[in-house]
């Protein structure tokens, strides 16, 4: 059984450490933990709904762009997902639906993150699965 993610403390920073049966899954539950971060996932009503598509050179690479376009997404439509069908093809190419709602009076907001960065960032594959890890600039 995988233990999906758990947040890690670095200095200043939180890191996410994801596992998942496949890589599409580990991303996922790196998602879920990045928006753990940000409000309490568990009450969102996920009504609304995005999809991404993204294409990258490493998993590393595609690892950083696909939360730091969830933040941006954050960022400039005030939106936050609690849910994600997320694939990840041997080609470093990534597509998920993601499943949330716009932020509202009722919506509380823990922390603000800024960035997914490069530091301590790893992926590897792991006995039955991936594993992810990930420092978020918060």
């Amino acid at each position: 059984m995988f233990l999906r993610y758990k947040l890690i403390q670095h200095t200043a920073d939180v890191g996410i450490v994801a596992q998942g049966a496949s890589m599409g899954d580990a991303f996922g539950f790196a998602a879920s933990g990045l928006f753990s971060l940000i409000t309490d996932t568990s009450t969102l009503k996920q009504d609304k709904i995005i999809s991404l598509e993204f294409i990258s050179d490493s998993y590393e690479n595609l690892l950083v762009k696909w939360l730091n376009e969830l933040i941006y997404i954050f960022d400039t439509q005030i939106l936050v997902f609690g849910r994600f069908e997320v694939a990840v093809n041997s080609a470093f190419k990534l597509t998920a639906i993601c499943f949330g709602q716009k932020v509202n009076a009722d919506t509380p907001l823990h922390h603000y993150v800024k960035a997914a960065t490069y530091h301590l960032l790893k992926v590897k594959k792991i006995t039955g699965g991936y594993k992810l890890q990930v420092l978020l600039d918060i």
